[in-house]
């Protein structure tokens, strides 16, 4: 009964508001007709805005679903053919040491200790790489992916520090994910290795090592990968007595990850980059990684272009509002429908046209297209040349400047700010003079 009857009051006051804003709105058409009438073209207008505005989001999210899944299947088809993201483990120096445990007998239920042999890994004495990754572009459909060819080169130092003579163990693993891997050489203190008659399992030596003494240990090998390559220093945390790691590779356009280590020293030039990371004494749980970058690969920012254009159309619109407004040129709804129409083009036809053809001409073309149509809609109302020449200035600001942006992502911002700023003194200048009382 209490439920009904809450109900009811709140259904009779939303009547209540109902009647008051109809009897208001009478009103006030009563007394200001054209008032009411301009409130609600731009109420119409902003209708239209947010269509088109939503519209141009779904297709947002339609593209950047899209491309990440056609884009994941691509690359995992390359990494299939060409390899993968190399993982490459530094090797492990172990001995046998016979440790007691306690364990609970299954019989007894008592608690009694046993001697077991665990394998002790005591670190690496010195570790001097040579990596050198050279870019071999990948391509399948339209899209590109940083294949790489690898040449490493690694010299390690191992030392029996105990105070006795023990039998010890040098393994290497070959890399995760590569490719074919090739030229693979090793050698023991400056001289061939070949007792290990098969490496597809990796690089195994045991030998005897008196107190203070060191074995020398070169490893090299050339691999394909693609996107990134990974020395994982981390994964033990053992300390390493001396490191140091050489990187040179022709990417212009590449990155360390966020969790990897950064270079000691680094240079870059529009030939490639070298990274050098030197240490003494280390213990770490970070990785040496690099991810490599194909600079005008631009399937990925395609979907922010499309995010971005209730922005855009919210600009170019307001634009032409007070352009309009300030020129006296009568503009209905309908007009606005048709030039918004005509600016949402380039995004519907974009976001086909780039399926088919390399994403600068396909937005090249869509921009056309769109302006295009544009100016043709404005030149076949005839409000006049300077409401054309507002409309061809508009889409300039707000169309082409705004998705040429996109394709310099560390200037994104920057020209966008510049557009809108060029954009409100262009405005500032045109309208200085109007009386704003006589237009509104």
């Amino acid at each position: 009964m209490e439920g009904a009857l809450s109900g009811a009051l709140v259904f009779f006051g939303l009547c209540l508001v109902a009647a008051a804003t109809i009897l208001i709105s009478v009103r006030l058409y009563q007394e200001r007709p054209q008032f009411v009438l301009k409130v609600l073209k731009y109420a119409l207008i902003g209708v239209f805005f947010v269509g088109f505005s939503g519209a141009s989001l779904v297709i947002g999210l339609r593209i950047d679903d899209r491309h990440a899944s056609t884009y994941s299947r691509s690359l995992k088809a390359v990494q299939q053919i060409w390899g993968g993201s190399i993982r490459q483990f530094p090797p492990d120096f172990t001995y046998d040491e016979s440790q007691r445990q306690e364990y609970t007998n299954e019989k007894t239920g008592k608690v009694e200790t046993r001697n077991i042999t665990v394998a002790r890994n005591v670190g690496i004495e010195s570790q001097d790489l040579k990596v050198q990754v050279a870019s071999n572009i990948r391509q399948k459909g339209l899209l590109k992916f940083a294949g790489y060819g690898l040449e490493f080169d690694g010299e390690y130092i191992v030392r029996n520090r105990e105070n006795s003579a023990r039998d010890f163990d040098f393994s290497f693993q070959l890399p995760e994910y590569a490719g074919n891997i090739t030229g693979i050489k090793i050698t023991l203190d400056e001289r061939p290795y070949t007792a290990d008659t098969n490496l597809a399992d990796g690089f195994q030596w045991s030998g005897v090592l008196r107190p203070g003494e060191e074995r020398r240990f070169r490893i090299q090998y050339q691999a394909k990968g693609t996107d990134r390559f990974d020395y994982l220093l981390g994964a033990n945390q053992l300390e390493v007595g001396r490191l140091h790691f050489d990187l040179t590779t022709d990417f212009t356009d590449y990155r360390i990850p966020e969790e990897a280590m950064g270079p000691t020293e680094q240079a870059a030039d529009d030939q490639g980059a070298k990274l050098i990371w030197k240490s003494e004494n280390l213990v770490t749980g970070q990785n040496i990684a690099l991810r490599f970058e194909i600079p005008g690969n631009y399937g990925k920012i395609a979907s922010k272009l499309f995010f971005y254009a209730p922005l855009a159309l919210l600009l170019f619109t307001g634009f032409l509002l007070i352009a309009g407004a300030a020129k006296g040129v009568r503009l209905h709804p309908m007009h606005f429908l048709f030039l918004m129409t005509a600016f949402f083009v380039f995004y519907l036809f974009g976001s086909y046209i780039i399926s088919f053809v390399h994403i600068l001409l396909g937005i090249g073309l869509a921009l056309a297209l769109s302006t295009g149509i544009m100016l043709y809609y404005a030149h076949l109302i005839r409000k006049g040349e300077e409401f054309f020449q507002s409309v061809a200035f508009g889409a300039a600001m707000f169309q082409w400047i705004f998705s040429i942006a996109f394709f310099f992502p560390a200037y994104t911002g920057l020209m966008i700010t510049l557009a809108a700023i060029i954009a409100l003194v262009a405005l500032m200048r045109a309208t200085a003079s109007i009386e704003w009382e006589d237009k509104w």
